[in-house]
Parts: C-alpha cells; sequence; structure tokens
C-alpha cells in the first residue's frame, strides 16, 4: 500500500472510483446483475466529465473501431458485477445466520449500507480512510440517502495499528459474531501486510464469525505478467481516452506471494473457494474464450470459524 497523500480523486482514491463507475455501468445495462443507484451519485459529485462517461456504460468513449478493447471493458465490467453479487450473497447469508454485525475493511465507495435489505438494523462498520469516509458520507447525506443498516465510519487506515480499538471504540463488540468483507484490498498489501491483517482479524473474530474476500494469486495465472500486463495497458488507454487516473494496477503489490486459502484453514477457519470466471458463467456473463487468458480473474474465498 502507499501513503494516505491523496484524495477521492487521485492514486488509491482512483480505485475506488474505477469501481463505483463500474457499478454505475452495470447499474445502467438493460438486464444488470446488481443495481447500485448511489454509484451514479458518487461518480456526479466528482464532477469530472471522463469518470461520469465512464460510468454510463456504453462504451461510447472507446470510439467504433476497437472492438477488442470494448469487449475487454465489457468482461472487466462483467467481473466487477459478479464480485459484487458474490459479496452481496454473503452479506445475506451472514446476516440469515444470525450475524449482526458486518465489518467492511477498506470500504472505499461501498454503498452496500444504504441498497442491501438483508442489511436492514445491522450494524455495518465500514474502515476507511478519512478522506474516502467524508466525501462519500456528505454525498450521500447532500442526495437525501438513508442507510437502511446502522453506519459506523471507521476512519483510519488499515496499516496504522490502532485500526482494531477505533473498531472498538466505534461500537462493535468482541464478543458478538461478526461477517468480515475483504473485497478489492489484498492485491495492494505485502505478504506480511496480508499475514499482519487477517492475524488481527482471525483473534478479533469470535466463534461462528465469517469472512469473504477477493484474492489474486500473484505468482498464478490470476496475476499473471500477460494479464497484468494487458490490464496496465488497457487502463492507460482509458486513462488517455477520458483524461482520468484509472490505473488500478499501479498500487498491486506483485511480489506478493500469500494463499489467503491456505493461510485462513492453517488458523482455524473452514474455508470454500471459487474462481470467479465459474461465477461469471454461471451467472450468465462468460469470458469470452479468446479474453480467457487476459480478463480479470480471481478466487472468491468465503471462511467460517467454527467453535473451538
Amino acid at each position: 500500500m502507499t501513503d494516505n497523500s491523496w484524495d477521492i480523486t487521485t492514486n488509491l482514491g482512483a480505485t475506488a472510483l474505477a469501481v463505483a463507475a463500474q457499478r454505475a455501468a452495470e447499474t445502467a445495462q438493460p438486464h444488470p446483475l446488481v443495481r447500485d443507484e448511489f454509484a451514479a451519485i458518487l461518480i456526479d459529485a466528482v464532477n469530472e466529465p471522463g469518470w461520469q462517461a465512464m460510468a454510463k456504460g456504453d462504451l461510447a468513449w472507446m470510439g467504433p473501431d476497437d472492438e477488442v478493447g470494448r469487449r475487454t471493458a465489457r468482461a472487466g465490467r462483467d467481473y466487477v458485477a459478479t464480485r459484487t453479487v458474490f459479496f452481496d450473497e454473503f452479506c445475506t447469508v451472514a446476516t440469515a445466520s444470525g450475524i449482526q454485525q458486518v465489518v467492511i475493511l477498506a470500504a472505499g465507495l461501498d454503498a452496500r449500507a444504504y441498497r442491501l435489505a438483508c442489511l436492514s438494523g445491522i450494524d455495518v462498520f465500514e474502515i476507511d480512510l478519512p478522506a474516502v469516509q467524508t466525501f462519500k458520507d456528505s454525498t450521500l447525506r447532500v442526495h437525501g440517502a438513508t442507510p437502511t443498516a446502522s453506519v459506523h465510519p471507521v476512519p483510519v487506515d488499515l496499516r496504522d495499528e490502532r485500526w482494531p480499538d477505533m473498531l472498538s471504540g466505534s461500537g462493535w463488540i468482541p464478543a458478538a459474531t461478526s461477517a468480515w468483507l475483504v473485497e478489492g484490498l489484498l492485491p495492494y498489501l505485502s505478504s506480511a501486510e496480508h499475514d499482519r491483517l487477517f492475524g488481527v482479524v482471525t483473534e478479533l473474530s469470535a466463534p461462528g464469525s465469517r469472512l469473504a474476500a477477493e484474492v489474486y494469486h500473484h505468482p498464478t495465472r490470476h496475476f499473471g505478467d500477460q494479464r497484468l500486463g494487458t490490464w496496465r495497458e488497457g487502463a492507460a488507454g482509458i486513462g488517455e481516452a477520458l483524461d482520468i487516473d484509472v490505473d488500478v494496477t499501479a498500487f498491486i503489490n506483485d511480489d506478493d506471494t500469500s494463499d489467503t486459502a491456505s493461510w485462513l484453514v492453517q488458523h482455524g477457519w473452514v474455508v470454500e473457494s471459487l474462481d470467479s470466471r465459474d461465477e461469471m458463467a454461471r451467472l450468465g456473463r462468460p469470458i469470452p474464450p479468446d479474453l480467457i487468458d487476459i480478463a480479470p480473474a480471481s478466487s472468491l474465498v468465503t471462511a467460517v470459524l467454527p467453535s473451538p
């Protein structure tokens, strides 16, 4: 991860915007996998034409001659939509099991606390840097948005060792079961940061707690040189076409060798892992065969911490 001297439109802030723009673009489709009307509100608040064009979802800004680029962009949008469905369904299962507190690590512009009926009355703790928290909360408040959940912002960098204390100070109850969401975070961590983060989460988790994580395996087919190189080239092309900072790969720690599923198993969690490409196919958004080696791919991991 990098330092925190950035705002919502630069550096890591742009990664949060990029995901929100993809969710807005998916919502604008005739038959979307997810509906996140708050994503477009957040993108509009930035007031930059490039981000707004990206959020419309019609890909008109790419021009008529770049068919491969358009198909690759659609596959990227389909991936974000599939990932969103995965974490939405996790929230539904977790709350149905009786969990009453949800912790979203590096929450970014996540609006689940506003749009998911399953979170009605649930305590949702959103951990992220103050600049992100302020932008999201103030923007949604201006538009009169009301969360379905009881939202508890925790404005802190996850690299700050005080974050567990700040989480507790925000009303989180250590003795109660928790559901942890780790979305769009792990690619930016080193192996040491990965292990430290999950070590803290495990220490904080009461038996019966659940966890969902989006995992990229850097040394394997998920983040091989070809896939990452194509991703970076595509981000550069999008940034140039729209005049925005959209390179979400710039901060990826591709020296990371973590295996999240194995780490969790070794530390007492019961783990299931899905390939995102299989999930995309299940949801009717399969990756075209000629793009299978370059479109985004990850493991979608769920875990439960059983009683001793």
